[in-house]
């Protein structure tokens, strides 16, 4: 009972805001519990393009492809899981590459302007602004990235999707003060995982 009430605290560290200001201390390899996805290659590649499709993403042919490939090979250059990065991009973009949340994160992945600005400087990556997010690979790239240094710097899915989301600042505050967090957006997510056509 006691492990299960300490399960719940932790996976309760969730829900709102959308990646916050990227600080660039060093990055540890993510520490990946697997989620049972199937193995990447070109069923991979096109089970993404697939799912991009039928949300009816506003990329070309030819761009959706290029997606599909840069999200599962992003995802294996980070030792992610693909079902869980393109989990991510459907609960905060839709599938859209020019979603903007209300509180200005940019492109498929959701990134602030500021913690993406950061991570093209640690991956060296062209940056021409915050339209630079719009560009799908990059967004991706980007938001890969920094989902595997959330992952490495808490060390479970529950607090990196919540710090994702919330921003790490938000979750370290809730974490030093014993603080529970709703369970919303990783619920969302992991949801997606288990039955990627939940809308």
């Amino acid at each position: 009972m006691a492990n299960a009430r300490t399960t719940l605290l932790l996976c309760s560290l969730l829900s709102s805001l959308s990646c916050s200001i990227w600080q660039p201390p060093a990055l540890e390899p993510a520490r990946v519990v697997h989620l049972d996805a199937e193995p990447a290659g070109p069923t991979a590649v096109e089970y993404v393009e697939a799912r991009f499709h039928s949300f009816h993403a506003s990329l070309s042919a030819s761009e959706l492809r290029q997606v599909a490939e840069a999200v599962v090979e992003e995802s294996l250059a980070n030792d992610l899981p693909w079902d869980l990065v393109l989990a991510v991009i459907h609960t905060e973009s839709g599938f859209h590459n020019f979603a903007i949340s209300n509180v200005g994160a940019l492109g498929l992945m959701q990134i602030m302007p500021a913690t993406g600005e950061g991570l093209a400087r640690e991956e060296q990556v062209s940056w021409h602004g915050p339209d630079t997010l719009f560009q799908p690979l990059v967004n991706v790239k980007l938001g890969t990235r920094y989902l595997a240094w959330l992952h490495g710097r808490y060390g479970n899915w529950g607090q990196a999707l919540a710090a994702y989301n919330w921003g790490p600042g938000h979750i370290d505050g809730r974490l030093r003060r014993g603080r529970a967090m709703p369970v919303e957006y990783v619920d969302k997510v992991m949801a997606r995982v288990q039955s990627p056509m939940v809308p």
